[in-house]
């Protein structure tokens, strides 16, 4: 092919004809700028599909991820709802109004709610790990990108909740545990097969009647409210995401069918 037009460009130039010389040089300029142009063509669609391919890789993995975190948010939400009821319960201002006595709170409830604390986030690998490899911009979807971004979000808002409990928690409520009662009766939940028989028994009514242990107790129930609130916002999220991502997928399994 190019063996013929060198020698149809020859043959125009030996003749003298050179307008016409001018008009066959334009027509292969176009003819080559049409080949570029179909090159190009078929690189972007070969590479809007490569991308869209791992676009769909991307979502499957992230729903895989999410329906993950779905199960370890549904589970730390229980054990927050266990802790609070059990701070109600020693507390005694749940709404059945039973009189605290010793004889009515085990050693084990008393320290599940004074002592115990769920510090644990629901995890989103997948996630971070577009965001460390820059590989976000797949996502074509613009509301499942706002829907990670409010995710975010209510993840960073939850790590605030949860440090601020802590710290209170570290600082003051576990100074309850260190200076206010005999902690040996406490550790038989942990460790069945040691002796306590001896050990002095802890008067719970007696020490919940003190001011300062029952705001330090109130200050943790508020605390575990404000958590519980928080964790429920980000399972919406969590929620909200994979429906999203579900439809998304659903819809690009219905456009790779139609095509077929």
């Amino acid at each position: 092919m190019i063996k013929i037009f060198r020698k149809i460009r020859q043959r125009l130039i030996t003749e003298n004809k050179f307008s016409k010389y001018l008009l066959y040089a334009i027509g292969e300029i176009i003819l080559v700028v049409i080949g570029i142009l179909i090159a190009l063509s078929i690189n972007n669609w070969n590479e809007n599909r490569k991308n869209s391919i791992e676009e769909k890789v991307i979502l499957e993995n992230l729903l895989e991820n999410l329906k993950l975190s779905k199960k370890q948010s549904e589970l730390l939400i229980s054990e927050e709802i266990t802790l609070k009821e059990s701070l109600i319960q020693i507390l005694g201002i749940d709404d059945n109004n039973t009189k605290i006595t010793s004889q009515i709170i085990p050693d084990s409830i008393f320290k599940s709610a004074v002592w115990e604390l769920q510090s644990d986030q629901p995890t989103f690998n997948a996630y971070n790990n577009l965001k460390s490899t820059n590989k976000l911009n797949l996502i074509k979807n613009k509301k499942i990108n706002e829907k990670f971004t409010e995710l975010e979000f209510r993840q960073n808002k939850l790590n605030d909740i949860l440090d601020d409990r802590l710290k209170v928690h570290q600082i003051r409520v576990d100074d309850i545990m260190e200076n206010d009662i005999n902690f040996i009766p406490l550790v038989k939940s942990n460790i069945p097969d040691i002796n306590i028989e001896n050990e002095p028994k802890n008067n719970y009514s007696q020490l919940l009647e003190i001011k300062r242990i029952r705001n330090l107790l109130g200050m943790k129930l508020t605390f575990t409210q404000d958590v519980i609130n928080s964790r429920e916002n980000l399972d919406r999220e969590i929620k909200g995401l994979i429906t999203s991502i579900e439809e998304e997928l659903s819809e690009k399994n219905n456009e790779s069918t139609t095509k077929n």
